[in-house]
């Protein structure tokens, strides 16, 4: 792009940069590390097709919140005011009106916080949409939305162009949407609409050093992320790497080390417990715990949609049901189970408590008060410790939203001490909660020997029958 003097403002990095612009592919997503130029690659890609289609070209660029738009308003008037004047920009509804010789294009700034503020944009009609920082939308709700409004009755292609830093809230959808780690990057793949229409998604990895310009100017930016203490963090802003989640909670959970194959015993007694959801997933997981004090989480049930931490609008007794013939067929008996107190909260007819089975699936509440989830956390971590090469817990193969979500789970960016209650975090919250209702297995008492258990039907500030010391 130039001035009217002939002056360049801004044209394209050879390398990443350029292959984003030149991409003719529907969906594109461009980055991985901290300063590849991203969001300049935004608008480069969005300026090439004003004066090409004109009054056909419309498009939104995209931030979660509105301060983070600043910087792209600042970069915008850096970029286009010197070749369509700074008054092409109506600050007032932050969009800029381009005037053409095939008519008059328009690109809006706008910030999209959730499913409900992407609504204002209903009606409209985008042949190009940009997200800046991918990850930080909790799943892809906003981008499906605004797909929808990608349409050109004048002709033009359209086209969705995301730009993202590995890690964040969104560090799971984005990935799995662009399939990072399973294609090869720069190689694109075929995804269809709900219409069996087909398109194609790719991938354009970007490093810091990709950025000419930016290790040119600021040769100090650099040594900055070499110096981030935090070893995932680094690993994220620095090499880009989408293997790692920047920020996540559980940044101890190893999966070469969590992770194992082993068979439930014979007779083994098992615990469960349960997250309810109904818009947003469900999830269950089983425990048992080994002579040695090792838990064993040999199952999962998860009730995810068609895309992560979207439900699957199961009834409760249904759920129900679903637990009830893994126990049957598995031939498990459990002797306790856990559900969220808030599965208790009456609100007119039977609680969730209740449609879950109630008392014959055994369900009392996890413990819940001030500083619980701290406190739940923190046992969390606990389990994870590794001791001379082995943890406290083992995880089987088979529960892989377990797996996938323990992996990406990001800490909450204001309370660092408990993790982002808007990411997936279903499965977390069964752990946890299992993991702190858990009572010891009954044993036998070795004078007497006569079992020793809890009555089975004390629940909620029933009084709990004594049957001597532990």
């Amino acid at each position: 792009m130039s001035s009217p003097d002939g002056k360049v403002i801004w044209t394209p990095q050879p390398g990443p940069q350029t292959a984003f612009l030149m991409c003719p592919y529907k969906e594109v997503l461009y980055g991985g590390a901290a300063g590849g130029g991203k969001s300049d690659a935004l608008i480069g890609d969005f300026s090439a097709g004003v004066e090409q289609f004109g009054g056909a070209w419309h498009g939104v660029l995209a931030r979660r919140s509105y301060p983070q738009l600043a910087e792209i308003e600042k970069r915008c008037l850096e970029i286009f005011g010197p070749h369509y004047g700074s008054d092409s920009y109506r600050r007032s509804t932050k969009t800029w009106w381009f005037r053409t010789e095939k008519g008059l294009s328009s690109l809006k700034l706008a910030s999209i916080d959730d499913d409900i503020k992407v609504l204002d944009h209903q009606g409209q009609q985008y042949s190009w949409i940009g997200m800046d920082e991918a990850t930080q939308w909790p799943d892809d709700g906003v981008l499906e939305y605004l797909r929808t409004r990608t349409r050109s009755p004048k002709g033009s292609p359209t086209y969705i162009r995301l730009t993202a830093n590995p890690g964040g809230v969104g560090h799971d959808w984005v990935k799995r949407r662009f399939r990072i780690g399973e294609v090869e990057p720069m190689q694109g793949f075929e995804f269809r609409d709900s219409k069996g229409n087909a398109f194609r998604r790719v991938f354009i990895p970007a490093k810091l050093s990709d950025n000419i310009i930016l290790m040119k100017n600021d040769p100090a930016y650099e040594g900055m992320l070499d110096g981030i203490a935090d070893p995932v963090l680094r690993r994220a802003l620095r090499d880009g790497d989408w293997d790692i989640a920047a920020g996540a909670a559980f940044s101890d959970f190893n999966k070469d080390v969590h992770v194992q194959e082993f068979e439930v015993p014979p007779g083994v007694r098992l615990w469960r417990s349960c997250d309810w959801g109904y818009d947003r997933p469900y999830g269950c997981i089983w425990f048992f715990e080994n002579f040695d004090g090792v838990v064993h989480i040999p199952n999962e049930l998860y009730g995810m949609g068609a895309k992560p931490n979207v439900g699957v609008r199961h009834a409760p007794d249904l759920v129900a049901d679903k637990i009830a013939e893994i126990e049957l067929r598995n031939q498990w008996e459990v002797y306790e189970a856990y559900l969220d107190p808030q599965c208790w909260a009456q609100e007119g007819g039977e609680t969730i408590f209740q449609m879950l089975g109630g008392h014959k699936m055994r369900w009392r509440p996890w413990p819940k008060g001030p500083g619980s989830r701290y406190i739940q956390k923190q046992l969390v971590h606990k389990y994870l410790q590794i001791t001379n090469g082995e943890p406290r817990i083992k995880i089987h193969p088979r529960c892989k939203h377990l797996i996938r979500t323990m992996i990406s789970l990001p800490l909450d960016r204001r309370n660092p001490e408990d993790v982002d209650t808007h990411a997936e975090d279903h499965l977390y919250d069964a752990l946890r909660g299992g993991l702190s209702g858990h009572r010891p297995q009954p044993r036998r008492n070795a004078n007497r020997n006569i079992l020793m258990d809890y009555d089975d039907d004390a629940r909620m500030g029933e009084p709990r029958m004594s049957y001597g010391s532990w």
